[in-house]
């Protein structure tokens, strides 16, 4: 009866400590496929195919923000003092829309500005007038609009004793010669103005003119648009090559006119194949005024 009892408490405690082995032992894993993933929580977005969102690097602030491109810096202005005199000779091209968009930069100024321009005019007609007008009108500033009834000339160079009396009249005055923007190829009067015309300026409108100049109905002179493109181009190069207080001029006369100019670059007087082998020796390109101007009627 004892031994009974035994056996049977051995075969409780067996199966009580069967019973604990089974209680701690981890659950069955996974199958080889995945797991079924239950229902999303309402109002949740669903989840984008493939890895993770990666959130975008954060703006950059302050010093190491890109700073906009700095704008252009404006072309400085032409400031001469006022009551200064200029005087603006010429034929019918400098009333062809160039004087007219000259005056209201002039008047800003308060400069007086005097054009005497007469239709069909040449350089021998003004030589014998210039001195009497320099003597008159005490200019700053020359201005010439000379050449255009000249560019089929059958003896240009017979025109540059002319040239050079209309710049000695001037009496070492800062002066500008402009030549007129051509309509058809030249015979020569251009290269004569260009190297007889120092110490004045030469301003040479085919080569400093941007774009075609629109011409009138005689597809010669330029009209208003035309007269304000040319004299658009000659006041930004009259700006540039105003010479700045306080640098030298070289003639200590051109040193005290408001109006003096920096002195011309060597090319500026030679004919338009001596100026355009040196720009090409240079390695330049070659200016504009060497190639051949649109053909007019």
């Amino acid at each position: 009866m004892g031994r009974e009892i035994r056996v049977r408490r051995w075969a409780l405690a067996g199966v009580a400590a069967a019973g604990i082995a089974c209680g701690a032992a981890p659950p069955p894993g996974p199958s080889a496929g995945p797991a079924s993933a239950g229902p999303p929580p309402p109002g949740a977005e669903p989840a984008a195919a493939g890895g993770p969102e990666v959130a975008p690097p954060p703006a950059p602030s302050g010093a190491a923000a890109a700073a906009p491109p700095p704008e252009p810096a404006a072309p400085p202005e032409l400031t001469v003092p006022p009551n200064t005199a200029v005087l603006h000779i010429g034929d019918s091209f400098a009333l062809a829309g160039f004087a007219q968009a000259l005056r209201p930069r002039m008047d800003a100024l308060r400069v007086r500005y005097a054009v005497k321009a007469e239709t069909s005019s040449y350089t021998v007609t003004w030589a014998s007038r210039m001195e009497l007008l320099v003597a008159n009108y005490q200019p700053d500033l020359v201005i010439i609009s000379l050449g255009a009834n000249e560019v089929e000339n059958v003896n240009p160079p017979a025109h540059a004793g002319a040239v050079r009396r209309i710049v000695k009249a001037i009496g070492g005055r800062p002066c500008v010669w402009v030549s007129p923007p051509l309509w058809r190829k030249d015979t020569g009067i251009i290269d004569v103005i260009r190297t007889n015309s120092a110490p004045c300026r030469f301003f040479d409108s085919d080569a400093l003119v941007p774009g075609p100049i629109a011409r009138k109905k005689d597809r010669i002179h330029p009209n208003e648009e035309g007269g304000a493109r040319w004299a658009d181009a000659f006041w930004s190069w009259l700006t540039a090559e105003r010479l700045p207080p306080g640098e030298e001029a070289g003639d200590p006369a051109l040193k005290r006119s408001p109006w003096a100019l920096r002195p011309a670059p060597p090319e500026e007087h030679r004919s338009r194949g001596e100026a355009a082998e040196g720009a090409i020796q240079r390695g330049e390109p070659a200016s504009a005024s060497a190639a051949t101007p649109l053909a007019g009627p």
